[in-house]
């Protein structure tokens, strides 16, 4: 029996034994505890719910980096209106988990910043992030863990009756903009859910010039069903497909684009009780990612991935005042990768003669002393993954500690029968390239939460945490045309290995004023990044093919830390509400070796300033974007920016729901603006100055 085929029957069974177990409860003795006073603040300390609906309305953009980077210590890596991963705390790519509900997203967002997440933010009901022993019930990301939730991941059914949502918006600078549609039907024991969301944008404006390539053009369609089986439990299945095109502002003549696809399809088991345990999800996933790389319409590159994932979470109660998670994870990775110019529209098996396999490889690693390779960059790639986490948390009259576990073993099986036999790692430099790999991982993490006083509290977090490298960080030898870079992975890698210490004050001075800081310090004995390969004499290597700048994968010493400061200021005057806030964020990465980290995000400070009255809501934000100044060697120099953006909105009752209107003014000195922790900042600055309007209803 294959993986696929195990993997589909443990997740049939599993879903079952779920059911029919819950069926055996006795549902009378069932009792519904609230969470006390210090749970609820715990929670939001260590694991902070977002409102997607409020994240939009501050949002100056579309994608998830969008959403949350006003919060403390949050950046977006962007690439124009299409990209923006999240970084978070200096955290960047694979240190950043992103999950939908609990399993990571099947894209390749993390690889490359080029790439997309696979996901719209507006698409979620709910965002969180996860940090401290939190986090590791999903993985070991040193930068906690970015959880979107959909209707699919709640635990009980929509409100009663028909329900409503829907927003039409429109961009001065792009001449187009965003619907939205989220519509749902729920009775006594039934759902239907549906949302729609697309998004156009034409080309953007910055410094008066248009920024070519950098149109975008999204759709994602999300369905819901769900049942009531029995008081305790609750079955939902889901749909979701997704198509998006967007182009890459880098700088070569011919127009770069990409074109992605995915589709996921998975069942979710809500159990509020079953035996001991307590609101217990189960959740199977079949998930198809796929992504064209084109030039001048040429397709000359394509990623595929599915996966299949089934995880199981579930809480229990050990005695009265302790309480623990549990997390189990079992997933199937099948990664395609075609690299070739014009001939990627479709997979193919690579020819095979009599020629000398790698002869060409083996060349330039001869003459030049590494191995380039114009074929496709890296094989095809299964990975197969265990899971097992458990967060236990102690209650105290004035404390919370949490000590939190994470294992993961996984195997990764290289198939080279993708790559032309004359770009094939030849025997020569490295006899065992395309070998079988079984690794394991072991992460703890130890959290304190301590209330000192009615007014001020704080939460710490000390963390081991060890990360496999990924499939692309290990075998990745080749060309990126979207970042016009040449790449070249680290067959022996180490773990990444790192401690984190994490502390976070929060100081209520009176009802009106709170204060917030937090420090952050992470130690790497093997940070994983892409440097610039120099030569002897400290010059930028290009590879022959395309002449491009060549990246190596390096695991190193490291060090980054920083902080963050944010102060609250609200009052009530008569009917009017005032409220203000100061954000300062301080950010630096350092190598054991000499030197910096690249792409770590400059320092910054953000001023916003509310006011509401009635159905009315003002807002004004100016940010502070500090130059560039720890540069890493041969990095970009990027100077400082202003940003100033003002907003309104007016919500207004109806008979039959309500009905908002609001406009947005976003960079009004239309200040040219570089971002300096984006890959192609020089030909993808952010926009310049615009103006957005937009109506929601509801009902």
């Amino acid at each position: 029996m294959s993986m696929k085929s195990s993997l589909s029957a443990a997740a049939l069974c599993c879903l079952l034994a779920s059911a029919v177990a819950a069926d055996e409860v006795q549902l009378e003795s069932i009792d519904v505890v609230e969470e006390t006073e210090q749970e609820n603040e715990a929670a939001i300390a260590y694991e902070t719910s977002y409102d997607t609906e409020i994240l939009a309305e501050k949002s100056s953009g579309e994608t998830l980096g969008d959403y949350l980077s006003g919060e403390l210590g949050v950046e977006s890596a962007s690439y124009g209106p299409a990209v923006g991963r999240p970084t978070v705390r200096g955290m960047e790519g694979y240190r950043v988990g992103i999950a939908q509900g609990g399993i990571m997203l099947n894209d390749l967002s993390a690889m490359s910043q080029d790439h997309a997440v696979g996901l719209n933010a507006k698409m979620a009901e709910r965002i969180e992030m996860a940090k401290g022993p939190a986090s590791l019930l999903y993985g070991s990301y040193s930068g906690g863990v970015i959880r979107t939730l959909g209707e699919e991941h709640e635990g009980k059914l929509y409100k009663k009756g028909m329900t409503l949502d829907t927003s039409l918006s429109t961009n001065s600078d792009t001449n187009k903009g965003t619907l939205s549609i989220k519509a749902a039907y729920a009775a006594e024991s039934y759902e239907a859910y549906l949302n729609y969301y697309n998004h156009e944008a034409d080309s953007y404006h910055s410094g008066g010039e248009i920024v070519p390539d950098s149109d975008t053009s999204s759709e994602q369609l999300h369905g819901v069903l769900g049942w009531t089986i029995t008081p305790n439990t609750l079955i939902k299945l889901y749909g979701d497909t997704m198509e998006k095109a967007y182009g890459i502002p880098n700088s070569t003549k011919e127009r770069t684009d990409i074109l992605m696809e995915q589709d996921r399809y998975g069942i979710v088991v809500h159990n509020r009780t079953l035996g001991k345990l307590r609101n217990v999800m189960t959740e199977y996933q079949i998930s198809d990612y796929r992504h064209y790389e084109r030039e001048d319409g040429r397709y000359d590159g394509l990623f595929d991935q599915q996966q299949q994932s089934l995880s199981s979470r579930f809480d229990f109660t050990v005695d009265e005042m302790t309480e623990a998670n549990f997390r189990l994870e079992l997933l199937q990775n099948a990664l395609k990768v075609c690299h070739e110019h014009g001939q990627c529209d479709e997979f193919t098996v690579a020819l095979r003669t009599d020629a000398e396999d790698g002869l060409s490889l083996l060349n330039y690693y001869n003459d030049r002393g590494i191995p380039f390779s114009h074929g496709h960059p890296m094989p095809d790639t299964e990975e197969q993954k265990v899971l097992m986490a458990f967060n236990a948390k102690r209650y105290y009259e004035t404390d919370e500690v949490s000590l939190a576990a994470n294992v993961v073993a996984r195997k990764l099986t290289p198939e080279s029968t993708n790559i032309q036999e004359t770009w094939l790692m030849h025997e020569s430099i490295d006899p065992d390239y395309y070998r079988d790999e079984t690794r394991a991982a072991v992460s703890l993490s130890l959290g304190w939460w301590h209330s000192w006083s009615e007014h001020f509290t704080t939460q710490t977090s000390l963390s081991y945490l060890e990360r496999l490298p990924s499939a692309q960080e290990l075998f990745w030898n080749g060309f990126h045309h979207a970042t016009e870079s040449y790449i070249l992975g680290n067959r022996d890698l180490d773990k990444e290995k790192s401690f984190n210490l994490d502390i976070d004050a929060l100081m209520q001075h009176t009802k009106t004023l709170s204060s917030k800081l937090s420090l952050y310090y992470y130690d790497f004995s093997n940070y994983i990044y892409q440097a610039p390969l120099v030569d002897g004499s400290g010059n930028q290597v290009y590879d022959p093919f395309h002449l491009s700048p060549v990246w190596e994968m390096r695991g190193v010493g490291a060090t980054i830390y920083g902080l963050g400061i944010e102060e609250r200021y609200q009052r009530e005057i008569e009917e009017h509400l005032l409220s203000a806030s100061l954000q300062f964020n301080y950010l630096k990465g350092e190598l054991d070796e000499g030197g910096y980290i690249p792409r770590m995000a400059p320092y910054n400070a953000t001023v916003t300033l509310e006011h509401e009255y009635g159905g009315f809501h003002n807002e004004i934000s100016y940010k502070w974007v500090d130059k560039s100044r720890n540069e890493a060697a041969n990095e970009t120099h990027t100077e400082g920016y202003r940003m100033l953006n003002l907003s309104t909105r007016y919500r207004y009752d109806l008979s039959n729901g309500s009905l908002e209107l609001w406009l947005k003014a976003q960079n009004l000195t239309d200040d040219i603006a570089k971002n300096h922790i984006s890959f192609l900042k020089e030909t993808a600055p952010l926009p310049g100055r615009a103006f957005l309007a937009g109506i929601r209803y509801q009902y």
